[in-house]
């Protein structure tokens, strides 16, 4: 009998891994990033999704090695997960390691080639690099599914203006105008066509 009740306290004492992540959850919210890794740090199992919230919460505290060593495991674990490859991208960005992280876009896209959030980024990439045959690939994937996406027919119209394809430049700027009517960047475009 004495042993039951030991084992129905020891047993109503132990805290389950959802409470766990709830308690690093509001922890978070609260801006106390060290108390809401503190209490996952420890939790036993759950590797995959421990190594992404320690991950994140590395990354809140910007402390960017443990973050790329927290989503390098989660990583690992599975390699096919979109989410830590993209999580992974946030510390290389901050710290501007730009050829990591054209490493790290490229691995998502081999798995999730119509992501369009790393087309775009990779696009991007491309832009400033002055490669705009490459960025002109990404940027048109985007808009092809996004039509009235904003940045992408902006981005899509700079590329397409400076590979002298004036015409599809005119186009995307026009469209640019129709979801930002003052839009000053695609004004800027327009005048240099005609």
């Amino acid at each position: 009998m004495i042993f039951l009740v030991m084992f129905g306290v020891s047993a109503s004492a132990q805290i389950t891994p959802s409470k766990v992540f709830e308690t690093s959850y509001t922890k978070e919210a609260a801006g106390d990033y060290k108390g809401a890794i503190n209490e996952i740090i420890g939790l036993n199992g759950f590797d995959y999704h421990k190594s992404l919230r320690l991950g994140w919460l590395y990354y809140l505290e910007k402390n960017y090695n443990e973050t790329i060593r927290y989503y390098e495991q989660a990583i690992k674990l599975r390699p096919k997960a979109v989410e830590a490859l993209l999580g992974l991208c946030n510390p290389l960005e901050a710290q501007k390691k730009n050829d990591l992280l054209e490493t790290t876009y490229k691995k998502i896209l081999a798995i999730d080639p119509m992501n369009t959030k790393v087309n775009y980024a990779l696009g991007n990439i491309y832009y400033y690099r002055k490669d705009f045959a490459l960025a002109e690939k990404h940027f048109d994937l985007v808009i092809s599914l996004y039509p009235f996406d904003y940045y992408s027919n902006l981005m899509a119209g700079w590329t397409k203006y400076f590979l002298n394809k004036k015409n599809e430049a005119k186009i995307l700027f026009n469209t640019v105008l129709i979801i930002s009517p003052n839009d000053k960047s695609a004004r800027e475009g327009l005048a240099l066509i005609k």
